[in-house]
């Protein structure tokens, strides 16, 4: 028989895995470990998810059943376990460090091995220097030495090095685990041969060739796996009953984000855009087969999101999905919740109407939903259930939720926000120096998107297309059914406008407050916007101005508010003494007309 003393490492290995795994998948499987499911994943868009987990098992004789699937973060005080029927006594967490070893047969990988494994049997030993022994193989000199397996043959196996050799797959534990594997090597350089001459001790490197009948090629090795990893232990008042238990807890690492389609067009004379919603869902908390899932409009308050339950035995909560995707996460806290249900205000492209006047359809309005996606309301949240899914940790993956017809108008607005440059004047009250300047000076096309569903839209991007041709991506607000919501698509190059003001009335000391004497400035403003494209528009001027406004023009409607600082660079006065003030006009400005409303209003200023 013919022997190589260089037989490869990795072979030996990936025999011993392969036995071992099936050798000791009957001792995985406890009466009384818990058969874990996930019953369905409740997903938020703020990063978190509520898991609903249900498992059975047989409860030992002091009525104890127990998981190793324990959550690597669970948010404090929302880890709960219910036992269908009676209660549950306590549950308990802590660390468990279990060993398996097995003994394999494995092919010889040295000369040292092959006389071992052919112990007791005659042999024909010829050594380097030509000389011939013939005896039988008495003792072999070696030691049995445990070794650490390395990280290159774990993974030349397809194994992580926190992942047990010897545990099936569906068995293996989780990520947090720790584990060490080794080996049982054999070391030793020596053997005694016993000839018709008496016992000779030779060395084993000295060995040139090795003649033995029926020869042996394969040696009993041990592998062992020793183990630290979660367990969570429930104890219930009946043992030796089936029991069975629903587990759930609110964690960081799946969301959801909702984004649009809008294409544009027109149905029967009338503008239609088509509205389509999919969610894409980012997974990095842990796998998920076969899984409901329920996207959620709306956050929740959880006011222990950043504490981590004592349960999931963790010092500190790792929000998994902020490691993952940085960018995405810093984006949802530094526009504080761009994608929230919070309403947009500030600019006439966001803000909604407290009661829009939709062409109501008789049944609510038509979507179409998929069949499989069932739509429910729950307190002030909505939710959309989507069917099973597959999602493996890491993963990510996009859900269509609806498809549907809108009404739709488009607007053409500009906000005109005057900031204006206070210097105080000279001690002698030689005059007021107020310069200002048009903080921003663009006219927007914007579409008016009335929601004739029965179904909220949640905030999301928004991509607007007509046909096949991309108009421009916008941030679609909130909105309610039957009520508006104003997304922007471009600035209009056919429609501008420009504001002018002149001074007609200045009184010194017309006020003294907290001993300082201060000047009424009273100013008239023109506003001026021409439609220079082919068709009529419909136009929604919005002026802000540090002051008071007394009076306006063309319907203008009046708003005073409270002094804002950003109407003002470099004020020197009280802000009690002057307000702000918000005008708007409406109209319809046919091809080629011009508008040019007026306002009439005053400030205050130091001197």
């Amino acid at each position: 028989m013919s022997y190589c003393r260089k037989c490869s490492v990795g072979v030996a290995i990936a025999l011993l895995a392969a036995g071992l795994a099936s050798d000791l998948s009957a001792a995985d499987n406890k009466p009384n470990e818990l058969d874990l499911k996930t019953e369905r994943v409740i997903v938020f868009k703020d990063g978190y998810c509520l898991v609903i987990k249900r498992g059975t098992a047989m409860a030992d004789k002091s009525g104890e059943v127990f998981t190793d699937e324990v959550p690597d973060e669970a948010v404090l005080g929302t880890f709960w376990a219910v036992p269908d029927a009676g209660r549950l006594i306590s549950m308990h967490a802590g660390w468990k460090t279990t060993e398996e070893s097995v003994d394999k047969e494995l092919p010889c990988r040295e000369t040292i091995e092959i006389l071992l494994a052919n112990q007791g049997k005659s042999a024909k030993v010829e050594l380097h220097d030509k000389t011939l022994y013939s005896g039988i193989i008495h003792e072999v000199l070696v030691e049995r030495t445990p070794v650490p397996l390395a990280e290159q043959q774990l993974a030349d196996l397809g194994l992580a090095s926190h992942v047990s050799l010897v545990r099936p797959a569906a068995k293996r534990p989780a990520a947090d685990a720790t584990a060490s594997h080794t080996l049982t090597t054999i070391a030793g350089g020596n053997f005694i041969l016993r000839t018709d001459e008496g016992d000779v001790l030779l060395s084993s490197a000295n060995v040139r060739s090795l003649s033995i009948k029926e020869m042996k090629s394969s040696i009993i090795k041990t592998a062992k796996t020793t183990r630290r990893s979660k367990r969570l232990s429930f104890k219930l008042p009946e043992g030796g009953k089936q029991q069975s238990l629903s587990i759930m807890y609110f964690r960081p690492g799946v969301r959801w984000i909702p984004t649009y389609r809008v294409n544009l067009g027109e149905k029967a004379g009338k503008k239609v855009a088509n509205i389509s919603l999919q969610a894409e869902i980012l997974n990095e908390a842990e796998d998920l087969v076969d899984v409901p899932l329920d996207i959620v409009v709306g956050v929740p308050n959880f006011r222990f999101r950043n504490l981590p339950s004592p349960l999931t035995l963790e010092a500190t909560l790792r929000n998994a999905l902020a490691q993952a995707a940085p960018a995405l996460m810093n984006n949802f806290v530094a526009n504080n919740g761009i994608f929230s249900n919070s309403m947009y205000s500030q600019r006439s492209a966001e803000f909604r109407r407290d009661a829009a006047h939709a062409n109501d359809a008789a049944d609510g309005g038509i979507v179409n939903l998929p069949n499989e996606l069932v739509a429910t309301g729950t307190q002030d949240l909505f939710v959309y259930k989507l069917p099973k899914t597959t999602l493996a940790r890491g993963e990510r993956a996009a859900v269509s939720i609806f498809t549907a017809d809108c009404p739709y108008q488009d607007i053409y607005t500009w906000d005109v926000h005057v900031n204006r440059k206070d210097i105080e004047a000279s001690p002698s009250g030689a005059g007021v120096v107020s310069p200002l300047t048009l903080a921003m000076n663009e006219v927007w096309h914007q579409i008016v998107l009335t929601n004739t569903t029965n179904l909220p839209w949640t905030t999301g991007a928004a991509m607007i297309t007509q046909g096949d041709q991309p108009l421009s991506q916008e941030l679609l607000t909130y909105t309610p059914p039957k009520d508006d919501c104003r997304v922007p698509v471009t600035i209009a190059i056919d429609a501008r406008g420009s504001f002018d003001e002149k001074e007609i009335g200045r009184e010194l000391k017309a006020l003294q407050w907290e001993g300082a004497n201060y000047a009424r400035i009273e100013k008239e403003a023109t506003v001026h916007l021409c439609n220079n494209k082919k068709t009529d528009l419909e136009v929604e001027i919005t002026l802000r101005v540090g002051g008071k406004v007394t009076n306006t023009t063309e319907k203008g409607i009046i708003i005073l508010g409270a002094f804002r600082a950003e109407d003002w660079s470099n004020y020197h006065g009280h802000p009690a003494v002057n307000n702000g003030s918000t005008v708007t006009w409406k109209a319809h400005l046919k091809a080629g007309e011009t508008i040019e409303p007026k306002v009439t209003y005053h400030f205050f200023t130091r001197h």
